[in-house]
């Protein structure tokens, strides 16, 4: 009985690896505008601006090892990363950070926050459905 093993378990669905790839290109998506906010005005402020540069390279480089790996660690990590983001975005909004204060409603705060939101979500419900091993 040993050496019995279900074929379904060495393979990933498709619609795993479709999820995985929309993963992958929201997370790059965020990454992407904030590395474009960095650029147009945050690149000005003290310590924020560093931030935001960070979130760009976390993003970017999360991004493109959900294109290469397929595990939960990766999950997590993107999970991390949109909620992570979404947090740090309310609390510069609510009580400032580093002595910078975010204004909550805007074009580029509304695309981000829907992107992080849309990752965040179906980094969640990957997780849930993807095999342990």
């Amino acid at each position: 009985m040993a050496q019995y093993v279900e074929l379904s378990t060495r393979r990933t669905a498709p619609v795993q690896v479709a999820g995985q790839v929309a993963l992958a290109l929201l997370v790059a998506a965020a990454g992407t505008v904030h590395l474009y906010l960095y650029f147009d005005y945050f690149h000005r402020v003290h310590v924020v601006g560093v931030l935001f540069l960070v979130n760009a390279a976390a993003g970017l480089l999360i991004g493109a090892v959900l294109l290469a790996r397929r595990d939960r660690l990766v999950l997590l990590a993107a999970l991390g990363y949109a909620v992570g983001t979404l947090v740090g975005f309310v609390v510069s909004t609510r009580w400032g950070l580093f002595g910078y204060h975010e204004t909550f409603w805007g074009g580029w705060q509304v695309a981000a926050g829907a992107i992080e939101l849309a990752a965040a979500f179906l980094a969640a419900l990957l997780l849930a459905v993807f095999p342990r091993r």
